[in-house]
């Protein structure tokens, strides 16, 4: 299988607040069996240098950044520096403002996103767009991620968390076969429901969604890397971690 299992680190936000933490919660990620990250919410004050050298150190590999669209506006030459001492090129941003969430609102903000991707593609990065459950909402049959794929170019990217898609009520594998190519990396996360309707984030494999063939789905259409996430957790942390590994790899997705 030509997917690659990875870690979201913004699973672990917790542990990611100064230099020490972050580079023993990156050893223990290694010691677990991951080998790639996707970076997230370590504490933005920790420089681009240490982040680098801590996971030089402990031999992990990252991939690709994630943030808050303005928050990646805002600290561009943090994230660039980043990319260029990491080796790595897809810069993921998240979040249609409120203020552009209708119809309109989501052509102004691939415009937008398209002059970023075009600012990026100049110093060798690409841009991808993860999107949440609520810019899945509908204007005139057509989801405001839809508007923005529809209106951005080919090399734009889509990073898709499939919890957030699924609680959309979105088809994944439909997903992933429509965007074929501009989808690199995938975020599995899964959730389970209690008696009293309250949802509960669970290691991947240990709640409702049916993971195998998504997976299928994503060999099919070309994706890279599926990384693990789960930002709340009800037992330890890392074990949640290196559960949602061993259930990767029982799928056939190694590390």
């Amino acid at each position: 299988m030509n997917i690659t299992a990875g870690a979201q680190v913004s699973s672990l936000k917790a542990y990611l607040q100064t230099p020490g933490q972050m580079e023993e919660t990156f050893e223990k990620l290694r010691r677990i069996g991951y080998r790639v990250v996707q970076l997230q919410w370590i504490n933005p004050e920790i420089p681009p240098e240490t982040v680098a050298a801590a996971l030089s150190r402990t031999g992990l590999v990252s991939v690709s950044t994630q943030d808050y669209y303005q928050e990646v506006r805002n600290h561009i030459s943090a994230t660039l520096k980043l990319h260029e001492l990491c080796g790595s090129r897809n810069i993921c941003v998240s979040g249609i403002p409120e203020s552009l969430l209708t119809e309109e609102g989501c052509l102004t903000f691939s415009r937008e996103l398209t002059d970023f991707a075009s600012q990026m593609e100049a110093v060798g990065r690409v841009v991808s767009f993860h999107p949440r459950v609520q810019e899945f909402c509908r204007f005139g049959g057509r989801s405001a991620v839809e508007i923005l794929m529809e209106n951005t170019p080919d090399s734009f990217q889509l990073g898709l968390d499939l919890y957030h898609l699924i609680r959309a009520g979105e088809d994944p594998q439909a997903w992933l076969r429509r965007f074929r190519g501009r989808i690199e990396f995938v975020h599995f996360k899964d959730y389970r429901m209690d008696a009293d309707g309250r949802e509960h984030l669970v290691p991947v494999g240990q709640g409702l969604i049916d993971w195998e063939p998504i997976i299928r789905a994503c060999e099919e259409n070309g994706v890279k890397w599926i990384f693990a996430e789960q930002e709340r957790w009800e037992k330890d942390a890392f074990l949640c971690m290196a559960e949602s590994l061993a259930h990767l790899r029982e799928m056939g997705v190694q590390p």
